[in-house]
């Protein structure tokens, strides 16, 4: 059987074309540089729906600690960012499909998420620490807790501080949510951007210190 060499290499020809083509049409995503401003506005505190987050902004390299793990965040030519953390110190892993973007208003800071097939939502939402009063100082520690309003599984709550922050260990959980102070006799969960009916208050009183959240009550008392 003999091959058409004419009709092979037109064939081909045609299919490099397209295949250059659809390069040309849909160029990769690649790894690109974070600006001036987003640095600055990531570098920080933020409370998330899922805890307490300090992104560090080093030079061109951004960075958090989340649930026990390093992650680095990784800017694309989309103009999201993708973090990724090192399984064994050397693998780069990323977190499924999501990716996030910053956002800056005059008055707050914000990180939005994206997921394919769903609504865009905001996770966080960046906050300037207070000075901690030295009262809550003394006040930290670990604490047992009693449902007096409400149903609540919360069985233990650790008070103590981190990155100068005032932040509380819930249970088991490895990732703390942060609190401000607003008095010295009350401390609360800034913002992480979206409803608020969960937010944490913990509040001193004659028999103590009691934590609400949503239409929960829980009497703390230190172990």
């Amino acid at each position: 059987m003999k091959f058409n060499t004419s009709l092979y290499s037109a064939i081909f020809s045609v299919f490099i074309l397209l295949f250059t083509s659809s390069l040309i049409a849909k160029p990769s995503i690649q790894k690109t540089d974070f600006t001036t401003q987003e640095l600055e506005a990531l570098q920080g505190h933020f409370s998330t729906i899922y805890g307490y987050m300090y992104i560090r902004a080093n030079g061109k390299n951004v960075g958090t600690k989340f649930d026990n793990k390093y992650f680095q965040l990784v800017k694309k030519t989309d103009g999201h960012f993708y973090p990724q953390y090192k399984l064994l110190r050397f693998i780069p892993i990323s977190l499924g499909k999501m990716s996030f973007k910053v956002e800056r208003t005059a008055d707050k800071t914000q990180i939005k998420m994206f997921q394919p097939n769903k609504k865009n939502r905001v996770v966080a939402q960046k906050f300037m620490p207070k000075q901690i009063p030295s009262v809550w100082k003394k006040r930290l520690g670990h604490y047992q807790t009693t449902v007096i309003k409400g149903n609540s599984n919360i069985k233990k709550i650790r008070l103590t501080v981190k990155n100068g922050i005032l932040v509380a260990y819930i249970n088991k959980l490895s990732n703390p949510y942060p609190l401000i102070a607003l008095s010295d006799s009350h401390i609360y969960s800034p913002s992480a951007g979206h409803n608020q009916d969960q937010a944490i208050s913990i509040k001193a009183n004659s028999q103590g210190l009691q934590l609400n959240y949503g239409n929960n009550g829980l009497l703390l008392k230190k172990l």
